[in-house]
């Protein structure tokens, strides 16, 4: 019998620590080379509507999986009143090769893109970091600020952007997930006024050219970029590159894909790849986390299929032992 998960069914199951663990399981197979992960593979729909291919297979202590995330992009879809993307899971067992589930996509693609910034946050920002820089305030939003309020005493958000819409729904969700503890939330007006103080930066935008002058980070402030994920896009500076040092989710991934990187490569602002660290070698100790209080970090993120498969394999488990979801005979 393969489970069917629904969003809510995951948003009743899956929370940001436990998406957060995931994630650590996740990049120490990476850094262990127990994983394979394919490049995604893109396929033209009607339209000008694309779907992207996520495989990737996943050997832990948890289990041994594989997996295939489907996200659509449909450009046109806004006019019928429907969601520009759409994202669907399929969770194989990597042995047998049986279904095991199928996973509504969007929430936990989210989840586990704000969990890894919750992970690269927890292994660089300073335990007492509190206010938090956000541009952006569309879907990535609501998770990167749960994942910064999971592992920080995260009491101020300043958020910069351009939708009140955007702004009113982060706000009302924040406070509706958070409770009374939700930090104080506020709308600022230009990015220094974003920057000044805050110890916490995330940017999580569809931007093209940088959000801010890197001369405005402030010394010891951890930035997770996770906006940008292919070469015209672009969040970070030059400036900012040079004063930090840079960490990526994989060097191969971020050679393709990473805007801000490339630009700031092609005019030799930064030093090449073998200068950048990965997560997953900060997660299993290879490689170093903060080296001091003064330095800038920045977590510059593309997202990995095999995130959505570790998040999948652990959800699936999770709901599996509470029985939630819909069992289905295929």
């Amino acid at each position: 019998m393969a489970l069917i998960l629904s969003r809510s069914d995951i948003q009743q199951c899956f929370t940001m620590t436990d998406a957060i663990a995931a994630m650590r399981v996740a990049f120490q197979a990476l850094s262990a080379d127990q994983v394979q992960m394919p490049q995604r593979l893109a396929v033209e729909l009607q339209d000008q509507g694309a779907v992207l291919l996520m495989p990737s297979v996943l050997h832990t202590n948890e289990g041994h999986a594989f997996g295939v995330k489907l996200v659509t992009q449909m450009p046109h879809n806004p006019e019928r009143n429907l969601p520009r993307s759409y994202a669907t899971i399929l969770l194989l067992d990597a042995i047998t090769g049986k279904t095991l589930a199928v996973l509504e996509g969007g929430w936990l693609t989210a989840m586990r893109t704000g969990a890894a910034s919750g992970l690269a946050t927890d292994l660089l920002a300073h335990p007492d970091a509190d206010v938090l820089a956000l541009f952006g305030a569309g879907a990535q939003a609501v998770t990167q600020v749960l994942a910064m309020y999971t592992v920080r005493p995260l009491r101020e958000v300043r958020v910069l952007n351009r939708s009140d819409e955007h702004y009113q729904t982060l706000v009302m969700t924040l406070q509706q997930l958070l409770g009374e503890h939700c930090p104080t939330i506020s709308r600022v007006h230009s990015a220094n006024d974003a920057l000044a103080g805050a110890s916490l930066v995330v940017c999580a935008t569809s931007a093209t050219e940088p959000l801010f002058d890197g001369r405005d980070v402030e010394v010891g402030t951890h930035i997770n970029a996770i906006g940008a994920f292919t070469p015209a896009m672009c969040e970070l500076d030059g400036e900012t590159l040079a004063r930090a040092q840079i960490i990526v989710d994989q060097r191969e991934a971020a050679l393709i894909e990473a805007g801000d990187l490339l630009r700031s490569l092609a005019q030799g602002v930064i030093a090449g790849p073998e200068s950048w660290l990965e997560l997953g070698d900060l997660v299993t100790g290879k490689q170093p986390a903060r080296q001091d209080g003064h330095e800038i970090t920045v977590f510059k993120s593309v997202g990995l299929g095999m995130q959505d498969l570790a998040a999948a394999l652990q959800l699936y488990q999770r709901a599996r032992s509470i029985g939630i979801g819909v069992e289905v005979d295929l």
